[in-house]
This record gives structure tokens, sequence and C-alpha cells, in this order.
């Protein structure tokens, strides 16, 4: 094993420019420029910048490039989410597909940081479509109403919000199978969409 991939071995994962110089021992100049060189070969990906904390991701393996769901919901996310798997979309892909996508995944963190694109959606015709094409309108709906109590998020057009009440379920949609909010400031959502919504007051707190 050369001496390159021994040091991604030891490095890989996510970090902040502080952790990465802790984790290397390194002063700043030098980590940037360690980091700087591992990302034009491709090992390294920066999500982040500006008002938000610049996240590295180091992989001993060459990152793909483009749009996915992980490098949206970390752009905007509070907190970073540790992809479970590599996913680079060919073609457009927007923050309307990442949040219709977020939710088949049955995960909560990823639900979490899912919260954050409502704020960020350009087309809401798009996510009403991928949306009914997913067979999740009621989610995405629920997911909206959790969304304007606890972070900044824009307003959705009145047109889209009834096209997406139209279709209310019979039984009641557990977005994450066995886990309930401990909230009573969501059951008024609840029953609205007839959706279970997974968060407790306590990561309604955090998220905000």
């Amino acid at each position: 094993m050369d001496e390159e991939t021994k040091l991604l071995k030891r490095i890989e994962g996510k970090h902040t420019l502080e952790t990465f110089m802790r984790q290397t021992s390194l002063k700043k100049k030098s980590a940037l420029n360690l980091l700087s060189l591992l990302r034009k070969k491709g090992y390294v990906r920066t999500d982040g910048g500006g008002k938000q904390k610049r996240i590295y991701t180091i992989s001993t393996r060459i990152i793909q490039r483009g749009e996915g769901l992980f490098t949206i919901l970390n752009r905007y996310a509070k907190i970073p989410v540790v992809p479970p798997f590599t996913h680079v979309a060919h073609g457009s892909y927007t923050v309307e597909n990442a949040l219709t996508d977020a939710i088949t995944l049955h995960d909560f963190r990823i639900l979490q940081a899912s919260i954050y694109l409502f704020n960020h959606v350009k087309d809401w015709s798009k996510l009403y479509a991928l949306a009914k094409k997913k067979q999740c309108e009621q989610v995405i709906g629920a997911l909206y109403d959790f969304a304007r109590i606890t972070t900044k998020t824009r307003k959705m057009p009145d047109r889209i919000r009834q096209a997406l009440l139209r279709k209310h379920p019979i039984k009641r949609i557990e977005i994450l199978p066995h886990i309930r909010t401990d909230s009573s400031e969501f059951h008024a959502i609840e029953k609205r969409w007839n959706v279970a919504l997974p968060f407790s007051k306590q990561d309604q707190e955090e998220m905000r």
C-alpha cells in the first residue's frame, strides 16, 4: 500500500478545515495545500462555503462529479448528511428532485436534512409533478407544513397546496415506520394530511 492510499484511509470521511488539521497535524496553509492537491486528483469534494461551514468529503476512491441527492442536501442542511451511497445524477437534478428522492429512502437524517430544501424550491409545479409520480403528495404537504414552523421556508402557491390536498389517504401514512412525534404541536399537521410525522420537539429545536 503506497503512502497516498495510507493517508486517504486515515483521513477518509467528512471534515471541516479544523478537524482536517487535527487529523493530519498540519498547519492551516499546509492543510489547504494538501486538500487542494487531493481535490485535483479527485479524492476530495467540497460543499458549503459562504455563510455555511465548508465541508470536505474525502474518499479513498475518485469521487464522481456532478449534482446528486447528497450534494444538494449538504449544500443547504444545517447538519451535513454522511452519504450511505454515491448518488450522481445524469442530466438536470434539482432541489425538487432531491426532496422527493429523500422521502423514498426512509432515513431519518436524510429526511431531516430535506426540510431545509423547501426554502430553495424554485419550481413548485415540478415538485408537485414529481410528488404525484412517486405517490408522496401528502408526505410533501406534511413536511412542508412542518418546515414552515421550523425553518425559513418559501411560501407554497395555493394552487399547488390544494392539488396536494386532493389526494387524502384513508389510512394514515407513516413516513418512517414505528417513529411517531411526541409533540402535540404537530398533531394538526398530521390530521390535515393524514401523515404521521417522525420528528420530536427536540428534533425541531435542533433544526431551528
